[in-house]
């Protein structure tokens, strides 16, 4: 970053001199004014634009580089070092704690980098950083306590469904055929008086037929029962044993 700034500072003073030279050019009054009075080297620029546009434009364009160039990591270090300075009156760290992070501001910049961030880290004092690694230590114990409580609370819960499950059993209650309407979406079981048995869930119950639903192998299908061929219908219920 000061190598760029450097260069374009180099082409600025040489810009400078240029414009010098075309003031002794035209006149040796106007080469003083522009060398030691200020606004001169504007007021000859308007005056004789054709000569000095060339070395006045290269100057300011070099001077808002070097600006740009150089507001970022000085704008940076200076907030870093206020940070510091309000550290060092709260009594956080040392003044030669301050001072140190200071110099490491300004190596940066000199050495072309961005002004380091400070971290709360850096202005730690060892048994601080000490104190906040125990602390980040016992944290994480607690954080692998938490999820193992919640990973054997999980278990515990699904132990509990599957017993939940294991005391259950179906039960076929038989119901009238007057009643079937109620029981849509449940599984029936019908017996013909051929007495041909069949399973299914209840899809929808007509004035003459029952409709239900059954899984096979291949997916799943409908198929209707006569009202008048049932001899006993049934719905399933689930009770504990």
């Amino acid at each position: 970053m000061l190598t760029i700034a450097l260069i374009f500072f180099t082409i600025a003073m040489l810009s400078y001199l240029w414009l010098i030279v075309e003031g002794f050019k035209e006149h040796v009054l106007w080469g003083i004014g522009i060398l030691l009075v200020p606004f001169v080297p504007l007021i000859f620029t308007i005056m004789h634009w054709q000569r000095a546009k060339k070395p006045f434009l290269i100057n300011v364009v070099s001077t808002i580089l070097i600006v740009v160039v150089l507001f970022e990591p000085m704008s940076t270090a200076m907030v870093e070092s206020v940070k510091i300075a309000e550290r060092i009156q709260n009594g956080e760290i040392t003044e030669q704690q301050g001072q140190e992070l200071m110099q490491q501001n300004m190596m940066q910049i000199l050495s072309g980098n961005s002004a380091p961030t400070i971290s709360d880290e850096d202005l730690m004092t060892p048994e601080e950083i000490r104190i906040e690694s125990l602390r980040a230590e016992l944290e994480e114990k607690n954080r692998h306590a938490r999820e193992s409580q919640v990973y054997a609370e999980e278990q515990a819960k699904k132990v509990e469904i599957k017993e939940e499950q294991l005391r259950q059993v179906n039960i076929f209650t038989p119901i009238k055929v007057s009643q079937v309407k109620k029981y849509v979406g449940k599984r029936l079981r019908v017996v013909s008086f051929e007495g041909i048995e069949r399973q299914g869930i209840l899809r929808s119950a007509g004035y003459d037929r029952l409709t239900l639903d059954r899984k096979l192998a291949g997916g799943q299908f409908n198929f209707d029962i006569l009202i008048k061929d049932i001899k006993t219908l049934e719905v399933q219920k689930t009770v504990l044993k």
